[in-house]
């Protein structure tokens, strides 16, 4: 028991300094000092630094997986794009409240390159990706795959930035935008993202040579 406790306590640590710190910055000793563990815990409990990192996102990311996906598999055969949305989006402000570190480290996840982290990550992602494009592609047949994954990307885009600069915003406007409701902000965030993925599909432009070109 006690040692499953150590086992938080190193992961949330990792988590507050993760956040704060970045990666690089952010050693074993860091963690340890803060967690209140000595070095050996680490290894022992997830056996180097990379792992441990790992488990971090793990913990979240899980979790609010899982409960993507049960909210897909609760809106029917062919659900409104809205409902999608819904299961997308609502299990990431209720993260927010619950871990608001480990939104400020995902803002920092995707400010920061770090080629073997992104890999972790979009492997953790793929499969909860790959229900969410079926349904995309049930609800909206009339746009193309690629451009469902851009309109997605944008998605993420607005969803990441509102986790990470809502503070921004709330000064800018002056105090009349701000994250005290979120389930307000979520059907702001819905209605946005739906507008997006229903605008109707361009037809592509031909493509010319650069020789065509020079030669005109």
């Amino acid at each position: 028991m006690d040692a499953g406790r150590t086992r938080e306590r190193l992961l949330d640590a990792a988590e507050r300094l993760l956040a704060a710190k970045g990666f690089e910055a952010t050693s074993v000793r860091d963690v340890t000092a803060k967690a209140k563990a000595n070095l050996a815990a680490v290894n022992y409990h997830f056996g180097s630094k990379e792992a441990l990192v790992r488990a971090v996102f793990e913990r979240r990311l899980g979790e609010v997986n899982r409960k993507r996906l049960a909210l897909l598999h609760g809106t029917g055969r062919r659900p409104a794009p809205e409902r999608i949305l819904h299961a997308f989006i609502a299990p990431t402000f209720e993260l927010m409240k619950e871990a608001p570190h480990f939104i400020q480290l995902m803002g920092r996840f995707h400010a920061e390159p770090d080629s073997d982290m992104h890999d972790f990550v979009t492997s953790r992602c793929r499969e909860v990706a790959e229900q969410f494009k079926r349904a995309l592609t049930a609800a909206l047949p009339r746009v193309p795959v690629e451009d469902l994954f851009w309109r997605m990307h944008f998605v993420m885009g607005a969803l990441v930035h509102t986790w990470s600069c809502h503070r921004d915003l709330e000064r800018i406007s002056g105090g009349r935008c701000s994250m005290k409701d979120d389930g307000e902000i979520t059907r702001k965030l819905i209605a946005f993202g739906a507008a997006g993925l229903r605008a109707p599909a361009r037809p592509r432009a031909p493509e010319v040579s650069l020789r065509a070109a020079a030669g005109r």
